[in-house]
């Protein structure tokens, strides 16, 4: 909410047990515990808001069914509580791309934001469905409130996101990316394409459409560009196998990658079958004009992404890794001496 030229931000918790918040927020970052579905807590967490980012939704490789019914359950307590509170302007919801071009096959399509995942499909796993459900039902709620009195809306669709970590919690890109890194973990790459995006630009996308009037009713594709697995494997092979990480450059052939999806001894690789040998292709042109989005190298932000998973101990630190990163604190701590 904006008073006095000053923007405060009010983050709600599902649990206050680890928070993990910036200590240079001079005092604008409030929090609050609020269980995404429960009803009555909403109101009490967005009284006196001007904008509303409902950004929390998991997401596990393999969902079970109630990930269809918190995503769809938790959207709507959101936008119910939301047209009820007078001082809310604006809402920004981010779905995914998973609720554009699921279900269909990738072969010479262009996906933009006029397509819509294929719920018919029953290869569509339940993370897609519940994108795909929750963002049809806030389209189908905001499009019944009275135009003239009623919160604008944006609906942000990112795809792949990589990037900077704030914490060790392991959301679905860090556990895909971190199998990449060992080759007993990930002994070759399947051909499957996925588009990906700096999770800065993503946050940034999520300003600007609170900024812009332009992008009220608009859902927005935001994604740099697309990048095969194979591909994301050659950068963390670049920067890592200096550092004794055993990072395998097979690609494995289709046929390969089909038998062993049907051995199911990898939840992994069933989950994303359906994606084998095709290209998956986004225009972003939309993020680009509307929101003013510049895109970042999406190969940074990966190598950064895993020098933070490294970090946090989501991902072995190798020997090396350890010598290198003691020369460079050392370095650093000479520089700043003589500075």
């Amino acid at each position: 909410m904006n008073k006095a030229n000053k923007t405060n931000i009010r983050q709600y918790l599902k649990t206050f047990s680890k928070p993990q918040t910036d200590e240079n927020t001079n005092g604008h970052l409030e929090l609050v515990e609020a269980d995404l579905l429960n009803s009555q807590d909403w109101p009490r967490v967005m009284d006196g808001c001007s904008f509303v980012l409902h950004v929390a939704s998991p997401w596990p490789i393999v969902a079970d069914e109630s990930t269809v019914q918190t995503a769809v359950e938790g959207t709507m307590n959101v936008l119910r509580t939301a047209a009820t509170i007078s001082s809310v302007k604006k809402v920004v919801i981010t779905s995914s791309c998973a609720a554009i071009n699921d279900g269909h096959r990738s072969d010479s399509k262009v996906f933009d934001e006029r397509w819509w995942t294929n719920l018919d499909n029953p290869r569509v796993e339940n993370y897609a469905r519940s994108k795909t459900m929750s963002e049809l039902a806030a389209w189908k709620f905001w499009n019944t409130l009275d135009h003239n009195n009623r919160f604008a809306l944006t609906v942000l669709n990112p795809t792949f996101i990589v990037g900077p970590l704030l914490s060790n919690v392991r959301h679905g890109s860090a556990i895909i990316v971190g199998r990449f890194m060992d080759y007993r973990t990930y002994l070759a790459s399947p051909k499957v394409s996925v588009g990906i995006v700096d999770v800065r630009d993503v946050a940034k996308a999520h300003l600007e459409a609170l900024r812009r009037p332009e992008s009220d009713g608009e859902r927005i594709l935001v994604t740099a560009r697309s990048v095969w697995f194979e591909e994301m494997v050659y950068w963390l092979r670049k920067e890592f196998v200096r550092f004794g990480y055993k990072i395998s450059p097979i690609v494995a052939p289709n046929w390969l990658v089909k038998f062993y999806a049907l051995l199911k001894v990898d939840k992994h690789v069933a989950a994303i079958i359906h994606r084998v040998g095709s290209e998956v292709k986004f225009d972003n042109s939309k993020s680009r004009e509307i929101l003013g989005i510049l895109y970042s190298d999406p190969q940074l932000a990966l190598i950064k992404m895993m020098h933070d998973m490294i970090n946090y101990g989501m991902v072995r630190t190798s020997t090396k890794y350890k010598k290198w990163k003691a020369k460079e604190e050392r370095r650093q701590t000479d520089m700043n001496a003589t500075s």
